[in-house]
């Protein structure tokens, strides 16, 4: 029912995966999945019932039809049950950069229309995938080829990106200053890149980084402190680390530790907390 399909290469740096969930009415398959906070964004395209989004503090939200969502800066909850039958593909941080020319902050935590993000050339593509359906292999072929047609990158989105992946091998710990100095740039012009070709500022991407970092600590040792984590990872104390933490996930770090199980999907953790499978449950 769920698989997974990895982009051609020359994609790899800004799409992670594809992913292909598949039921039918006789076969009905319900999905929870808890998405915490980690920047980057999913193109989906729905060809079964619709699904429900919801943020923290937030009644749900029905969506029944394909489309973006942008990179986020909140938690968020997914539930589907019935005959679900999607196609998504997963982008890395930053990966979104390359296929779209609007400016990425005025869509950050928003879910956007397939034609808006992408223009009309999404439409037959929607078509190409639902004419598909149940072949995996055949869909990321498709996907693959209108990708790596609009694939573009820019010197300007080429900066961004490569700061990008700086701020995440440095563990979120790489200031800004030294970002601008070594690429020859001024604070704002990093600042002004980050806004529109990522979608928000490079220290909320630190930020995040860092609580990424913490969420993985706890999956692979449920049994460190939490003041252990933040002196690791450079919070400043247990309760900033805390405090990130609750922004970033919705919950007290205590409530993930040793949450996930040894057979959890290692594709989506450490970013998704639940993935149910399980056509009796209520």
């Amino acid at each position: 029912m769920y698989r997974l399909s990895q982009p051609a290469p020359d994609l790899a740096p800004f799409i992670e995966s594809y992913w292909h969930v598949d039921a039918t009415p006789d076969a009905p398959f319900a999905l929870t999945v808890d998405v915490f906070v980690d920047g980057r964004a999913d193109l989906v395209f729905n060809f079964g019932v619709g699904y429900q989004r919801s943020v923290p503090g937030c009644p749900p939200r029905l969506l029944r039809h394909g489309n973006l969502d942008a990179q986020r800066l909140t938690p968020i909850r997914i539930e589907q049950r019935g005959a679900v039958q999607i196609v998504g593909a997963r982008f890395r941080a930053g990966g979104l950069m390359p296929f779209v020319e609007h400016s990425l902050h005025r869509w950050t935590g928003a879910v956007v229309g397939l034609v808006e993000a992408f223009g009309p050339t999404v439409g037959p593509l929607e078509v190409a995938l639902r004419d598909r359906a149940g072949h995996a292999a055949a869909q990321a072929a498709v996907l693959d080829a209108w990708f790596i047609e609009r694939l573009s990158m820019s010197p300007a989105k080429r900066a961004a990106f490569d700061m990008v992946q700086r701020v995440t091998a440095s563990r979120g710990s790489a200031r800004v200053e030294d970002l601008a100095r070594d690429a020859g740039l001024s604070f704002r012009t990093v600042d002004r890149l980050f806004r529109r070709h990522v979608g928000f500022a490079p220290k909320t991407w630190a930020r995040i980084v860092r609580f990424q970092r913490a969420l993985e600590r706890l999956k692979v040792d449920p049994g460190c402190t939490l003041s252990q984590v933040a002196a690791e990872l450079g919070y400043y104390d247990q309760s900033h680390l805390a405090r990130e933490y609750r922004r970033f996930s919705g919950n007290a770090p205590g409530r993930h530790a040793g949450f996930f199980p040894e057979d959890a999907p290692t594709d989506f953790a450490p970013n998704v907390v639940r993935f149910v499978q399980d056509a009796d449950r209520g």
